[in-house]
């Protein structure tokens, strides 16, 4: 018969703590308006700056209730950053910007300036990009077959995004 003893418990119990996937969004919002809002795969129920417990697919974050434009869920008629932070897979952490204006890809446009740093995760941190202005946003999707994601390999990468 194999017995375990409390501290080897312990022991294993604290690895599998450390080992449990996180990442943290924050938002900053340097607008005169509007509320920075995210949503991702596994919760569509936009929400603000938090830690998520697990992997975060498919996120776009936005200022909802900007004024002068009519932002959407989504991002829709507005600019949104979107992101994946995953530890499973190779690339697993990428962001861009996404100022796709056709109907069937959100309708997205240049309606503030945005940047994004990626925060923690190993050689991740500090990776940034910046979208201050329409005609100075050269890593933008303006469809979905151009634009440059930028990606790292790193465990329980966050990122910080900023409007305005």
């Amino acid at each position: 018969m194999f017995k375990l003893s409390i501290p080897a418990v312990l022991v294993a119990l604290a690895g599998y703590a450390l080992a449990q996937e996180s990442h943290q969004i924050s938002m900053i919002n340097r607008c005169t308006s509007g509320n920075p809002v995210f949503l991702y795969e596994a919760d569509g129920n936009p929400q603000g700056p938090t830690t998520i417990g697990g992997q975060v697919l498919g996120g776009i974050a936005w200022l909802n209730g900007f004024a002068g434009a009519d932002c959407l869920s989504s991002g829709v008629n507005c600019g949104a950053v979107e992101f994946t932070l995953r530890n499973d897979a190779p690339n697993q952490n990428a962001a861009d910007f996404t100022l796709e204006a056709q109907p069937q890809n959100g309708n997205h446009q240049f309606t503030y300036p945005m940047s994004f740093t990626y925060i923690g995760g190993g050689a991740c941190n500090g990776l940034s990009d910046n979208c201050p202005s329409a005609g100075d946003c050269p890593d933008a999707f303006t469809d979905p077959t151009n634009g440059k994601p930028i990606q790292c390999l790193g465990t329980n990468a966050g990122i910080q995004i900023t409007f305005c």
